[in-house]
C-alpha cells in the first residue's frame, strides 16, 4: 500500500511538472496597423454619374484621387476626372477638398469642383481657375456627412450645400437675382451579405432646393425633385495576399433624367434610368 502511495504521488509530481514546463498557447493579438497618412487609387468608371446627373457621353472616365491626413480628424484631398479626349461629349473636372471629423458620426467638408468644357464644346463654360462668378465652371460645396456605422447601424446621410460659384436664380428673362444655394440630401442604408462578401446599399437621393443645378424639368422649370434613387452593389476581388479591387455595379433613377427634344423644342423622349460599374485601384 505504501509502495503504491509512494508511485501515485511520483505520477502526479511528474504530471505537474510537465504541465508547467510546458509553455502555454496564448492568444497574442497583433498591434493593428495605423491608418495611412497619405492614400492613393485610381477608380475606373463607366458612365459617371454624380448624385444622379449623367455627365456627357458613353465614356469610360478614369479618376484619381490622393488625400493627406494631418491628424485623425483633419485631412485633405484631390480628385478629377477625365475621359482624356477634347471632344465636344467628354468631360474633365479637377476637385479639391478638406474635411474635418467632428465626432465618430458627424463629419464636415467643404469641396472646390472646377469643370471646365473641352476645346471642342461650344456649349459648356471654360472659365478660369477661381472664377466664382455667374455662369462659371467652378463652385464651393458644404457637406455635413453622418455615418451611424460607428453606432452599431449601417444607416448614412448627407446633406450638400453651394455656397459659391455658378449657382443662382433667375427671374423670368433669364437673368440671375439672388445665389440660389442648392442642396442636395442623400439617406443610405448598407446591408452586408457576409458568406458572400457583397454589400447592398439601397439610397435615396433629392434635389431639395434646385436653382437649376441639378436640372430641369421639360418645361425649364427647376425645383425639388429625387434626382438620385437607386441601389449599388460591391464586392471586393482578392488579386494577391495583399492586394485587393473593390468593384460596384449600380442602377439610378433620375426624375429630371436626360430630356431631348426635336428641332422645334419638342420632347422627345427622356432617360432617367441608368446602370453604371467601376473598379478601383489602391495605389498606396
Amino acid at each position: 500500500m505504501k509502495k503504491a502511495v509512494i508511485i501515485l504521488a511520483l505520477m502526479l509530481t511528474s504530471t505537474v511538472t510537465f504541465a508547467q514546463d510546458t509553455p502555454v498557447a496564448t492568444a497574442v493579438s497583433e498591434p493593428e496597423a495605423p491608418e495611412p497618412k497619405f492614400t492613393a487609387a485610381v477608380d475606373v468608371v463607366y458612365p459617371y454619374l454624380w448624385r444622379g446627373i449623367k455627365y456627357y457621353g458613353d465614356k469610360i472616365a478614369f479618376q484619381p484621387y490622393m488625400a493627406y491626413a494631418f491628424t485623425d480628424k483633419l485631412s485633405v484631398g484631390v480628385w478629377a476626372t477625365t475621359n482624356f479626349s477634347n471632344a465636344a461629349d467628354a468631360y474633365n473636372e479637377f476637385d479639391w477638398s478638406i474635411s474635418y471629423q467632428v465626432s465618430p458620426v458627424v463629419k464636415v467638408m467643404l469641396s472646390d469642383y472646377y469643370w471646365p468644357a473641352t476645346k471642342n464644346n461650344p456649349d459648356w463654360e471654360r472659365s478660369s481657375y477661381f472664377d466664382y462668378s455667374e455662369g462659371s465652371a467652378q463652385s464651393l460645396d458644404l457637406s455635413l456627412l453622418f455615418d451611424f456605422s460607428e453606432k452599431g447601424v449601417p444607416l448614412d446621410f448627407q446633406w450638400n450645400t453651394f455656397i459659391g460659384g455658378g449657382d443662382y436664380k433667375y427671374d423670368e428673362n433669364g437673368n440671375p437675382t439672388t445665389r440660389a444655394f442648392s442642396s442636395y440630401a442623400e439617406i443610405g442604408y448598407t446591408y452586408s451579405l457576409e458568406k458572400a462578401g457583397v454589400d447592398v446599399r439601397p439610397f435615396v437621393g433629392a434635389a431639395v432646393i434646385n436653382g437649376g443645378y441639378y436640372g430641369v424639368d421639360a418645361s425649364g422649370k427647376a425645383g425639388f425633385t429625387f434626382s438620385n434613387v437607386g441601389v449599388n452593389i460591391a464586392k471586393e476581388f482578392k488579386i494577391t495576399q495583399n492586394y485587393r479591387v473593390p468593384v460596384f455595379v449600380r442602377y439610378t433613377n433620375n426624375d429630371y433624367g436626360i430630356q431631348e427634344f426635336d428641332e422645334n423644342d419638342n420632347l422627345t423622349k427622356t432617360v432617367r434610368n441608368f446602370f453604371s460599374a467601376g473598379m478601383t485601384f489602391t495605389i498606396r
